[in-house]
């Protein structure tokens, strides 16, 4: 890391509260001191430093003052977690350990949970992040009580609940730069004794921060819920929501950087510099235009019903699900276009004891999905057109208990035995460029190949995964555990006429953590050291699949596939501080140290052109058969090399200060910051695809009158105006080229909310 940015760092003190959460619930007799917050991180309300797990949670309160709307903006919350973009569908990495999902076939490795319902579609956390009581971040495998691939962790979000016996609400309104308005609005009714219900929404849009209008927002979204307690045992949440993401999408640029750096795709400055790379007209060529767009659509229904049986409570959860996509985007460099249907039912029904020596839950897990996608890809020299029919069906059995040996030591086992059943009909044609119809006239009229191809899969994926632990209270405010976790990630389908899965990924994770109150409830200190064995990381890429047999062999077409590339070692600490030394004063410091190296990496890569690829390693030509003359397929080995989105050091650091005025009033400031140092975003492991080490900062000042229910801040977000990448993807058909994926520029505005 770059001193002056540690320099930097040093003097401005910055980054979220973590544990503050909303609504908490401080210690008996430390009301000025640092509060708790629960969690059902274990799928048991516990509190936060009494969980022996690594999470970090995110009040909803910090949520707001933090301007988060959308999935991507919670990278600056928590150190281990990276949240990128990709056309309409959202990348989540917890310390290096993720999924690069751009398609119908992907699936998230890091578990993304709301109120306990795992969303498999990459597209599906969107137009969700409002009226949020936390958001819970699970750091490495949680193969034990979670459902599907969570095997580098898992991203719960926790609504608001209906409250019995209350009416109260909010209304949020921001306005800022970059035309920038965003409103959230919640109401609680009591509908009697026993009954509640909450109906909330939000309304987000801002114009695009590339200079083509592209990186734009325009999200619509209501929640209604409706509970029922008879305060004797039985209770049961209904929700149904529905969201809405619109405008013109994601956007890209050219690497390197050209002006100030947000020329969008479809800029003519952009365009130019791409059209003069080899190959070069009158090769075809693809041309971003400003036509891109995003009408994507987002439905859910969910009943969490308990019943207390007495020597348990008996939690049955089904849900279901549905996203619509329909998306046009040239972030990448080339067209993609989406149309892509899916349907999720799930299934989930857990006991779990309330006290005793024995702490346990049990369950069982059914999901089911289909996916109907139309996708479409033009390279300008290369297109690809793939119909795809999707099944998945699981089944998973569970159990997890904490058995009390002793009054102050704790002992935990868990297992989960997995069957992952996927099927796929999809039909796929190849359109390489074969030259010109007759180029020695004077007649360069492309010729483009047909080259169709049928991809059949049946198969299934089990796997039983386990969790032990032990942990100790050294003292009434101080916690040390130990955990040996595994996880695992099912195994990927993709197009091709030959072998179109990948093997499942797996992940074994050692933790040993302590958590700590000190000086009077006012000091927080928590470490937690992790080694991970990763292997069989399933990485997505475009590269060669089979097409098509011959008496010579097989013949191979670059199509987006996902394939087993390689095993990594994890390491590294991760220490919290949070102190309170007024009750006015808060400063917290989030710090974690990775390293992610690759033991082995190596993938296939297919060459348009038949030139060597442009990547940062070792590269040698195979004796595969590439669909059109002149083509080649290398093999990539990227052994060694640093795990993408992994970088050495995060630094989250904050502070908050709160002034109380004479006339009951308050003013509130506050600033906080991210300091990261070097990482690669892109497994080319090209200069282009490197971010360097950075800072970025925010601060706000909140004014709040007497009483409390109401307030005004002021904001400003990436102070610095610092160039962040958030994704990298290089040309397929242009070598070397890259198209990078950008974080938000400064932005700036005004907030006022109102409670009651």
């Amino acid at each position: 890391m770059h001193l002056k940015y540690m320099l930097m760092a040093s003097a401005l003190i910055a980054g979220p509260a973590l544990a503050q959460g909303q609504n908490p619930a401080p210690d008996e007799g430390q009301s000025a001191g640092l509060q708790d917050i629960v969690v059902t991180a274990q799928r048991r309300e516990e509190n936060l430093q009494k969980a022996a797990l690594a999470v970090s949670a995110v009040g909803g309160d910090t949520l707001v003052k933090q301007s988060v709307t959308q999935a991507t903006d919670l990278s600056r919350l928590v150190p281990a977690l990276q949240v990128a973009p990709a056309a309409s569908f959202t990348q989540i990495y917890m310390r290096g350990i993720g999924s690069f999902g751009a398609n119908a076939f992907a699936e998230q490795g890091v578990a993304f949970n709301l109120d306990g319902i795992y969303l498999s579609r990459p597209a599906a956390p969107a137009a969700l992040f409002y009226d949020l009581e936390r958001i819970e971040a699970l750091k490495g495998p949680q193969g034990t009580l979670y459902g599907r691939n969570a095997s580098g962790g898992a991203l719960n979000v926790i609504t608001a609940k209906p409250k019995l016996g209350e009416t109260s609400g909010f209304v949020n309104a921001e306005y800022g730069n970059y035309n920038a308005f965003k409103t959230s609005a919640a109401i609680n009714l009591p509908l009697g004794e026993q009954w509640a219900a909450r109906l909330s929404g939000q309304y987000a849009r801002h114009d695009g921060y590339m200079s083509d209008g592209y990186d734009d927002e325009n999200t619509g979204a209501l929640r209604g819920q409706l509970k029922f307690d008879n305060r004797a045992g039985i209770n049961a949440t209904l929700m149904l929501d529905y969201g809405h993401v619109g405008g013109k999408g994601s956007g890209g640029t050219i690497m390197p950087l050209i002006g100030n750096g947000r020329l969008g795709a479809s800029d003519p400055a952009v365009v130019a510099a791409y059209l003069a790379q080899s190959p070069t007209a009158p090769v075809p060529q693809i041309i971003a235009k400003s036509d891109g767009f995003q009408n994507n659509n987002y439905y859910g229904a969910a009943l969490t019903a308990n019943a207390d049986l007495g020597f348990a409570t008996l939690t049955v959860i089904p849900a279901w699900r549905k996203t619509d996509l329909d998306f046009q985007s040239y972030a990448s460099a080339f067209l993609i276009r989406d149309i892509e249907k899916s349907r999720q039912g799930s299934v989930e029904a857990r006991l779990a004891n309330r006290s005793g020596p024995v702490n346990w839950v049990a369950g069982v897990y059914w999901f089911d999905e289909h996916v109907d996608a139309r996708q479409r890809y033009d390279q300008g020299s290369n297109g690809l057109q793939i119909n795809s029919l999707l099944d998945t069906r699981s089944l998973a059995a569970f159990g997890q208990a904490t058995v009390t040996v002793a009054p102050s030591f704790r002992v935990t086992g868990g297992l989960r035995y997995t069957d992952d059943h996927k099927q796929q009909l999809t039909n796929f044609t190849t359109m390489p460029f074969v030259g010109f119809v007759s180029p020695a006239t004077g007649n360069f009229t492309p010729i483009f190949a047909n080259i169709p191809a049928v991809a059949t899969s049946d198969v299934h994926f089990r796997k039983a995964t386990w969790k032990a632990g032990v942990e100790y209270d050294v003292a009434p405010r101080s916690l040390l555990y130990a955990s040996v976790a595994t996880g695992f990630k099912s195994g990927a389908l993709y197009a091709a006429a030959g072998q179109n899965y990948s093997a499942p990924e797996n992940l074994t994770a050692y933790t040993i953590g302590s958590k700590n109150r000190f000086l009077d409830n006012r000091l927080q200190l928590n470490v937690e050291a992790f080694w991970w064995d990763y292997r069989n990381q399933q990485v997505s890429h475009l590269g060669p699949v089979q097409v098509a047999s011959t008496p010579g062999g097989a013949i191979y077409a670059p199509v987006f596939l996902t394939e087993n590339a390689g095993a990594a070692k994890l390491y590294g600490i991760e220490a919290e501080v949070l102190f309170k030394p007024t009750s006015d004063d808060l400063f917290t410091a989030d710090i974690q140290w990775l390293h992610a190296r690759y033991k082995s990496f190596g993938y296939l890569a297919y060459s348009s052109s038949g030139a060597t690829p442009a990547v940062g390693c070792a590269v040698t030509p195979t004796s595969r058969l590439a669909a059109t003359a002149g083509a080649a397929i290398f093999s990539v080995d990227c052994s060694g090399r640093p795990v993408v989105n992994a970088p050495d050091w995060t630094v989250n650091l904050a502070y908050e200060h709160k002034f109380a005025l004479k006339s009951g009033a308050n003013i509130t400031l506050g600033a906080d910051t991210r300091v990261q140092s070097a990482s690669y975003v892109s497994i080319d492991y090209l200069a282009g695809g490197r971010q360097g080490a950075y800072m970025a900062s925010n601060a706000r000042l909140q004014f709040e009158p007497a009483g409390g229910r109401y307030s005004l801040t002021a904001f400003v977000n990436n102070l610095e105006n610092t160039t962040i990448f958030a994704a990298s993807f290089q040309s397929p058909v242009k070598n070397g080229v890259l198209y990078n994926q950008l974080r938000p520029p400064r932005t700036f505005g005004v907030r006022a909310s109102m409670r009651f």
